[in-house]
């Protein structure tokens, strides 16, 4: 009767630890969902951003280049026009019945010459001016897209410390439940042999003779559960939803009462 109430009481031990373990780690898969999910929402926003402020400084750029080009066909007007003026006033049969004869000198001839070299180069120094801004540009582009780079290479780097960081406190909690288990594992093994060495001088002292003591409880290994199974069920369950509606202290405190009323002062 003894060792089948050992045996009873194994059993469900073993049953309280694989349940504890399944717990823990549905908690650690869902926790480390909705990191990974915050991670996500955190990388979605930047690029968006980063696509917002590309497009912003293009649309920019579009524009200075507009009123860059609005600027130089003024400019090549008002030269067009300042020629025109001075062809005509160069002309001598351009001028007017009843007025003085103007005479026209070597130096207006200068003038106009230099106007219209002024002119013939405007196209190639209004071309070579928008190339000046559109490399201007194009390198404010690139270094633009390497601060993103680099902002969106820190962020995954801060992100894959924070899984570190996770998963390395995932292992503490399992070998903290672990360690936890085999010193209750001890207590229990004590309890037996305190309760057996009871219940033998009981019998000796009846006069039933001398009993030696049982053999130990053979646990088959040191962790009663197929661990990468269970991790494989646990997984599988969260992603099937079964998480939704649990809650991490009501899960505890039943465990906890769990405990009380099973194992007593184990």
């Amino acid at each position: 009767a003894l060792r089948a109430d050992q045996l009873r009481e194994q059993g469900r031990f073993i049953r309280y630890e694989a349940l504890q373990h399944h717990l823990m780690r549905l908690f650690q898969v869902s926790a480390k969902r909705t990191l990974l999910a915050h991670q996500n929402s955190q990388s979605q926003s930047l690029k968006s951003r980063h696509t917002e402020a590309l497009s912003s400084l293009e649309h920019r750029h579009l524009c200075a280049e507009v009123d860059l080009h609005e600027k130089l066909q003024l400019q090549k007007r008002g030269c067009d026009t300042r020629l025109r003026h001075m062809q005509a006033y160069c002309n001598p049969r351009s001028s007017v019945k009843g007025m003085p004869r103007r005479t026209v000198t070597i130096r207006d001839h200068h003038q106009l010459e230099q106007q219209r070299h002024v002119r013939n180069g405007m196209d190639n120094l209004h071309t070579a001016r928008i190339n000046v801004l559109r490399e201007k540009q194009s390198k404010q582009l690139e270094r633009v897209a390497a601060n993103q780079d680099s902002e969106m290479e820190a962020l995954t780097a801060s992100h894959a410390e924070e899984v570190a960081e996770m998963e390395k406190r995932f292992e503490e909690e399992e070998q903290r439940l672990g360690q936890e288990f085999r010193d209750r594992r001890q207590k229990l093994v004590r309890r037996w042999g305190l309760a057996e060495a009871i219940e033998r001088r009981k019998l000796e002292n009846s006069g039933a003779g001398d009993f030696g003591p049982l053999p130990d409880v053979e646990w088959g290994g040191d962790v009663a559960i197929d661990l990468e199974r269970d991790r494989e069920d646990t997984e599988r369950e969260v992603r099937d939803g079964m998480m939704e509606g649990v809650d991490k202290g009501f899960a505890r405190e039943a465990m906890r009462a769990y405990d009380v009323a099973t194992f007593g002062t184990i």
